[in-house]
């Protein structure tokens, strides 16, 4: 959603329960959605409209990948007032685009004239950032934007808690008798139930927007700021998923053997097979989902690979036989090659030398509500936007519906699991949301 246009106090909440976007002032999202009364002054101003897609995966040697990968693609459909302000916001971003066309032109200076006019409170990134946007002639691409290839949070399936707070049961599994003879006396049995809790806390982005730099910059600084930010906070909750994963069963080691759940390299070849493949991997795998299906009534349905390692599984003879050259994937969702019903989620950050296999049922993803507020720092001269998302990720009893399985590397051994690789604490899940800083004129290595 833009900014542009709010005023002092002013609210942009998504709900994930209703679909909708509402707008108005105050704790929006503490209010109740089943309790009209409760919503008097506050405007639907846009409906989420979700429609059933499936995956397109453009990799050779997957021959129906695409028909059973499926996800949600979503829609903003405005209402009534609202897509005249749309129109409005369209129409000032066309006239940026003429004054940084035409320049210092009569069509340039007239643009500059209606966008004072229509212009809404927006601005800069600070007065010593704007110089090196300031190009004339303005090339209309900028660089640096980062990559949004974050994946982790597909593999988990998404809740509504609205209120931030929530419980969900789990239960244990029963048994009956079978064949009983007559007269035989019937055991009396029943299931047992715990529970999981969520406890939502935000994922925010914060920006101050001194107003003198509104026109020092020829580039919509806000709208730079606002895909910048949902790009990171895609990278949060891309952490928190990989934080979520590294409480699964099993404990991986540097010595692969002393791991708790281990696969030969699938690298490793033998002169007695043909040709050379040492150790079926796909079998190995396949035998690790029976273990973990027989031991906790729990089917693995979706594996996450750091994208090097899942290279080395497709290279092995017994996952594509004699065309052992499929192309590499550098990040994304692909069915696991070999084991057609079990998806594979390719993530630069996972550990090398590990597989975290998942029931994906039982991995959860607590979707609160996505705020957007607005206030004016008039000590500032400066507008203020947050933004906040409240999302959790957890796995209910984690050691049942999941394990960590090391692969072995006695071929190339860089790719040997290293202890304390994984994102299993806050401070590396900081660490890891910061990413890579001070790019500017990166020095050369």
């Amino acid at each position: 959603m833009t900014m542009n246009g709010m005023k002092h106090g002013d609210k942009l909440v998504y709900s994930p329960r209703t679909g909708s976007v509402y707008f108005g002032q105050g704790d929006i999202a503490s209010n109740n959605f089943d309790n009209p009364m409760e919503f008097i002054g506050i405007k639907t101003i846009a409906k989420l409209v979700e429609t059933p897609m499936e995956y397109s995966a453009k990799v050779e040697g997957l021959k129906s990948a695409a028909a059973s990968i499926k996800y949600k693609d979503f829609k903003i459909d405005y209402l009534g007032k609202s897509k005249d302000r749309l129109k409005q916001i369209i129409q000032r971003k066309q006239l940026v685009a003429t004054i940084q066309e035409h320049g210092f032109s009569s069509k340039g200076y007239m643009a500059a004239q209606q966008l004072e006019q229509l212009d809404a409170a927006i601005g800069g990134i600070g007065n010593q950032d704007v110089d090196p946007i300031r190009v004339i002639p303005l090339i209309r691409k900028m660089l640096g934007v980062r990559p949004n290839i974050f994946f982790v949070e597909q593999g988990f399936s998404g809740v509504n808690v609205e209120k931030l707070d929530a419980r969900i049961p789990e239960q244990d599994t029963r048994t009956g008798q079978v064949q009983m003879n007559p007269l035989e006396k019937v055991d009396f049995d029943k299931l047992h139930f715990s529970e999981a809790k969520f406890n939502l806390k935000k994922n925010t982005h914060a920006t101050l927007l001194p107003s003198e730099t509104k026109k020092r910059a020829d580039w919509d600084v806000m709208s730079l700021n606002s895909t910048d930010a949902m790009i990171s906070f895609a990278r949060m909750r891309n952490g928190q998923g990989l934080q979520a994963l590294a409480s699964l069963d099993g404990t991986p080691h540097p010595t692969p053997a002393t791991s708790t759940f281990v696969i030969n390299d699938p690298e490793a070849t033998a002169a007695a097979a043909i040709p050379h493949g040492a150790f079926n991997a796909k079998k190995e795998l396949l035998g690790q989902f029976q273990a973990h299906l027989d031991e906790n009534e729990s089917q693995i349905t979706t594996t996450f690979w750091n994208p090097i390692d899942y290279a080395r599984y497709e290279s092995n003879y017994d996952v594509h036989g004699i065309d052992r050259g499929v192309n590499a994937v550098t990040s994304g969702i692909v069915q696991l090659a070999g084991i057609p019903d079990v998806i594979a989620i390719l993530d630069r950050s996972i550990p090398a030398g590990l597989i975290y296999a998942l029931d994906s049922n039982a991995a959860l993803k607590g979707e609160g509500p996505f705020e957007t507020e607005f206030w004016r720092e008039y000590s500032r001269d400066a507008d203020a936007f947050v933004q906040r998302d409240y999302v959790q990720f957890i796995i209910p009893n984690s050691k049942r519906y999941g394990r960590k399985i090391t692969i072995d590397a006695t071929v190339d051994t860089s790719r040997l699991f290293v202890t304390g690789s994984e994102i299993d604490t806050d401070a590396k899940l900081e660490t890891y949301v910061r990413g890579s800083q001070n790019l500017l004129n990166k020095a050369a290595s």
